[in-house]
């Protein structure tokens, strides 16, 4: 009918990718401070101060600030971050954005020089394991640590962070069969989903591949997914040119199925004008004449010594009877008044006279004896 069509191949894609996550993502270290060290992969520790003996002179009172600036990239892969030690003579304060979070003496809170004598003649030593997560948000923040000083002295804070460096998967589904699926001309034609075929010639073929494992590897990252499926390859049979051709009229042949009888033969014709002309007749089959019911046959058999070797003896020696039977099937014709004559052969006896014999049930269960015998063999000299 001059319609063409193209073969078009596609492929659904499931897309995981793995993104290794470091520990400056989430929070680094970016001014201020002295030292950044990880005791474990996923801590890091921060610390500010002068914490050399009496590296810090006062005289009779004098406030040294000490600024360190952290940026935190992911706030929720930050699983926590705590003051967890301090040291100090005389006065200490650490602020986190100018808000005040911790004072040694307690009364310390303003601005300006401690309410109390400076001089307090030792150092001071402190574990708060004081919780400051809820203070770093995403963004920078600034840890501020302010320690007065009477006569000689020295400060520094440590900030413990511990992280959640696991893999950050990103999945996505690519699908370049959407444009072929929504076209009205486009029928698929195969598909095979991670190796099993779902689809074929149009059809589907009823499997379905079972649920999927697989590992994807990314640097120090590895995960493992379980997914119905990850690919899928598809061939859509397009039709791309209908031709000039018009379309058969099959509504004649319709409605002659549709009326006709085994006695009546109806019939639907289009006019010049555009009209329809019903009209039926009478219908009969030729006569298709008699046929035999079946080729007659007569079966005979006749004796047989059991001489087959084994690696074991002669067959016939393993037998209470030593002798056994061939059966033979003979062509034989039934006269007008119903009688056979079976050409019996030499040294054979008759076991069914000539008619329609039917020795299949016997087939059977010769064929099935044989199946069970032979899986119930084993190959061992182990009893069972």
């Amino acid at each position: 009918m001059g319609k063409a069509e193209q073969i078009r191949a596609c492929t659904v894609r499931r897309e995981v990718k793995l993104e290794a996550v470091k520990a400056d993502d989430i929070i680094a270290r970016t001014s201020g401070g002295y030292a950044t060290y990880a005791t474990t992969p996923d801590t890091r520790s921060f610390l500010l101060g002068s914490p050399r003996d009496d590296s810090l002179s006062g005289g009779s009172c004098r406030i040294h600030d000490f600024r360190m600036t952290l940026d935190v990239g992911d706030p929720d892969r930050l699983v926590s971050a705590r003051l967890s030690q301090y040291l100090f003579d005389d006065w200490i304060q650490v602020r986190v954005d100018g808000a005040l979070v911790l004072a040694d003496p307690g009364g310390w809170t303003g601005a300006g020089l401690p309410p109390g004598k400076c001089e307090r003649k030792k150092t001071w030593y402190g574990y708060p394991n004081l919780d400051l997560k809820p203070f770093l948000t995403k963004g920078t923040h600034e840890i501020w640590v302010r320690v007065a000083v009477g006569g000689e002295g020295e400060v520094s804070a440590r900030i413990d962070a511990t992280l959640d460096l696991s893999c950050n998967p990103t999945e996505k589904l690519v699908d370049l069969c959407a444009g072929y699926a929504a076209d009205a001309n486009c029928q698929l034609h195969d598909e095979t989903v991670d190796g099993v075929q779902t689809f074929r010639n149009g059809v589907g073929t009823g499997l379905t591949p079972l649920p999927q494992t697989r590992l994807f590897e990314s640097g120090a990252c590895s995960l493992s997914l379980v997914r119905p499926w990850f690919d899928r390859d598809r061939r859509y049979r397009c039709t791309i040119d209908t031709g000039v051709l018009p379309q058969p009229d099959l509504s004649r042949g319709a409605y002659i199925i549709d009326h006709s009888t085994e006695t009546l033969l109806a019939d639907r014709v289009k006019t010049s004008d555009g009209d329809y002309s019903t009209s039926s007749r009478a219908f009969t089959l030729p006569d298709r004449g008699s046929v035999p019911a079946c080729e007659p046959i007569c079966k005979t058999r006749a004796p047989k010594p059991n001489t087959g070797v084994a690696p074991d003896g002669v067959v016939g020696s393993r037998q209470n009877t030593p002798s056994g039977w061939d059966t033979f099937y003979h062509a034989c014709k039934i006269d007008g008044a119903g009688a056979g004559s079976c050409p019996v052969g030499d040294g054979e006896e008759l076991v069914s006279d000539c008619g329609c014999l039917d020795d299949f049930p016997e087939a059977i269960v010769m064929m099935q004896t044989v199946r069970l015998g032979g899986a119930d063999m084993i190959c061992t000299s182990e009893s069972r």
